[in-house]
């Protein structure tokens, strides 16, 4: 599961010019000579869309919860074991991330393929969620034990197409606004050294980037959990990290609600890792120690956003 967040947008303290000129290309159908005036501008387009990848993580585990007990192929027949419907997806919180993604891939500087992938994204999604929504209100009230599941048929005719496009436009933008977030990160971390060198706001930066890094390469499914080695060196690397930055707090006397969440972070996931490699991961409850994870770097995220005062 690959977790999207906001660039971290620093204050216009640390808006000072560098000389060098920077490259983002992998994403883009032409590569774009960025300097670093334009830094900004390219972390508010980013910025609109990891909102919109965020926003539509919920109709994605919507998909994910009606396949979990519909034949896709066969279709719903009102009569299955257990029935979970699905999701609701929140109507304003979609259509505002719609319209800023939209706006954004109006914007300068151009990205051509990932602007085009974020159009078809918001397309993608302002189809499918209000599918999603009326189906959720169908099975809340069970109206398939009165009509024979006749809605069930008729949503399900409407859902499988709409998701399957969804899906496929997510995964393609998800792909290519992570190779611009990894760019953009790299940028905004010489920033901060070159500005301030490496003090608070370097450590922090630098351990949120990493421990996405990490989080992002945690295993979904404990028994298939993939690629171990690369799971274990992100995880390798964030504790450094934060190994440094524990070290920079105790030595500057600089301290702040932040700091605990990094090392918090990297004892859960080794906790994880753990299990998952000596085959104690409980599937029934593997995903509390994920979620747990997921929450932790979600708060840590949060706390990163609040002032930076006395640092």
């Amino acid at each position: 599961m690959k977790l999207s967040f906001s660039a971290f947008s620093l204050p216009a303290l640390f808006a000072a010019a560098l000389t060098a000129t920077f490259h983002i290309s992998a994403a883009f159908a032409q590569p774009a000579a960025v300097q670093e005036a334009d830094l900004d501008k390219w972390i508010a387009k980013n910025n609109a869309y990891v909102k919109l990848l965020n926003e539509t993580l919920r109709a994605n585990e919507s998909w994910n919860r009606y396949t979990s007990w519909v034949n896709v192929e066969r279709g719903p027949t009102g009569k299955e074991r257990i029935i979970y419907g699905l999701y609701s997806v929140s109507a304003s919180s979609a259509r505002e991330a719609i319209a800023g993604a939209r706006k954004a891939a109006d914007s300068e500087p151009a990205s051509p393929a990932l602007d085009a992938a974020a159009k078809e994204l918001a397309t993608a999604f302002e189809t499918v969620f209000p599918i999603m929504n009326e189906a959720h209100d169908y099975y809340d009230r069970k109206d398939y034990m009165s009509d024979n599941a006749a809605g069930a048929k008729r949503l399900h005719g409407q859902l499988v197409p709409a998701s399957r496009a969804f899906i496929a436009a997510r995964d393609k933008m998800d792909k290519l606004q992570e190779e611009v977030k990894d760019q953009l990160d790299t940028l905004e971390l010489a920033r901060i050294e070159k500005k301030d060198g490496k003090q608070y706001r370097w450590h922090m930066k630098r351990t949120m980037i990493l421990a996405k890094k990490a989080v992002d390469l945690m295993p979904q499914n404990p028994r298939q959990p993939g690629n171990m080695k690369e799971f274990d060196a992100a995880i390798a690397k964030l504790a450094d990290a934060a190994r440094e930055f524990d070290a920079y707090v105790r030595d500057s006397g600089k301290s702040n609600s932040f700091d605990s969440y990094p090392r918090d972070i990297v004892g859960r996931l080794r906790e994880l890792k753990d299990k998952v490699a000596k085959g104690r991961a409980d599937p029934t409850f593997y995903s509390m120690d994920y979620n747990g994870v997921v929450s932790s770097y979600n708060m840590m995220i949060n706390m990163a956003r609040m002032p930076m005062l006395g640092r």
